[in-house]
């Protein structure tokens, strides 16, 4: 573990130290948080019945779109473009890919089912939370690295919202359901969203070393790429 710990210190670290790789990566964090206006079934509250979950999800929704613009006026700050990516390079999409259940509401749903999917959405959004923060976590370290202070600033203010969101979608999913099928929803979307980290990390990290290999240091570009190979071997016999 504290291998692996260091390494992904030492990504993050690279990553700052140039502004293109920078604004890179706070795109995709971006994006991610400026995913819920490209889809029509992310944030259901019409389905919610209990006005405090209802409060929550709207808060959240409210500090998502908070988080687009902090990021944006960062990454302009370092002198880069703010990007509209591809769905496939959006982290949210890339966890739907690997999940089997639908959070989508229909009109033929029951209330009992109206409720299974809206676990399925927060048990999704869960995951997909707390795998940001412990990102953002190595971030915010190494942003402490970087020439301007615009990134660490956007970065400590949205990790301050993310432990709120993880804690509170959690909950909602052991409320939501019987304690034996919300365990079963979460375990389900925890062995997506790792699949799901796995795929992302392999696309973006190979993209980068690819296309901007010489913006790493030359040691760290076989580090990194050792730790692609080792991802895919993972990925290969999951």
């Amino acid at each position: 573990m504290a291998f692996i710990d260091g390494i992904k210190r030492r990504l993050h670290r690279d990553i700052v130290a140039d502004p293109v790789l920078h604004g890179l990566v706070l795109n995709l964090y971006l994006n991610g948080e400026a995913y819920p206006h490209r889809v029509e079934d992310y944030f259901p509250i019409a389905a919610v019945d209990e006005p405090e979950l209802a409060a929550a999800m709207s808060a959240h929704a409210k500090d998502e779109d908070k988080h687009v613009a902090l990021y944006a006026r960062a990454i302009e700050k370092m002198g880069q473009s703010v990007l509209d990516l591809p769905m496939d390079d959006i982290f949210n999409e890339v966890i739907r890919k690997r999940t089997s259940a639908s959070f989508a509401m229909s009109e033929t749903d029951t209330r009992d089912g109206r409720r299974r999917k809206l676990a399925h959405f927060l048990a999704h959004a869960h995951f997909l939370e707390k795998r940001v923060a412990r990102s953002l976590d190595y971030h915010i370290e190494a942003c402490a690295h970087s020439a301007t202070p615009y990134a660490e600033k956007a970065v400590g203010a949205v990790l301050s919202d993310e432990a709120r969101h993880v804690d509170y979608t959690r909950e909602a999913v052991l409320d939501l359901l019987p304690r034996t099928e919300a365990l079963e929803v979460l375990a389900l979307h925890e062995r997506a969203e790792t699949l799901a980290n796995l795929d992302f990390s392999i696309s973006q990290l190979s993209k980068l070393l690819r296309e901007h290999s010489r913006r790493f240091p030359v040691g760290s570009r076989w580090i990194h790429r050792g730790c692609v190979a080792l991802m895919r071997r993972w990925v290969a016999y999951a």
